[in-house]
């Protein structure tokens, strides 16, 4: 994929999510980004195009598909090398033995990385997770890993 110069020439970032991700990532990137929601399995699969940037997909993404969606990702030819990162959004602190098991499986499966932002959020601030957030996406969408632990 080209690298166009500014996000908002780009094909919109993908955003899987049954709640409010999209807007909670609509205010929180840093920058001009196209987002496109997608709240079903089905919807995701006809939105992922080969010359999508980047699939966000949140944690509790239609009742708990995300792994399906990164599978078939995976195992389509034309969607393999799109970038996918696993999101959680939502506020409520995620115990450490879940955000383990959630960044290990994803990473198995062949996700870019987990960002947990409420973590980030309580550990950097609100504007330093903004940050951190955009810089990430930013990364990914042009092709390149953008240190994606939430730790």
């Amino acid at each position: 994929m080209a690298e166009p110069a500014q996000p908002s020439t780009w094909p919109p970032i993908i955003v899987a999510d049954t709640g409010t991700s999209v807007d909670v990532l609509r205010d929180s990137l840093q920058g001009a980004y196209s987002l496109a929601c997608a709240q079903t399995m089905a919807q995701a699969q006809r939105l992922v195009l080969p010359e999508t940037p980047l699939v966000l997909c949140d944690c509790q993404f239609d009742d708990g598909r995300m792994y399906d969606l990164l599978r078939y990702m995976k195992a389509t030819p034309a969607l393999s090398t799109v970038p996918f990162m696993a999101i959680r959004v939502r506020e409520g602190k995620l115990d450490d033995a879940m955000y383990e098991s959630v960044k290990i499986a994803t990473r198995a499966l062949g996700a870019n990385g987990f960002v947990d932002l409420f973590r980030w959020q309580l550990r950097y601030g609100e504007a330093e997770a903004r940050h951190r957030l955009t810089q990430c996406i930013e990364a990914l969408a042009r092709g390149r890993e953008g240190g994606l632990s939430s730790q």
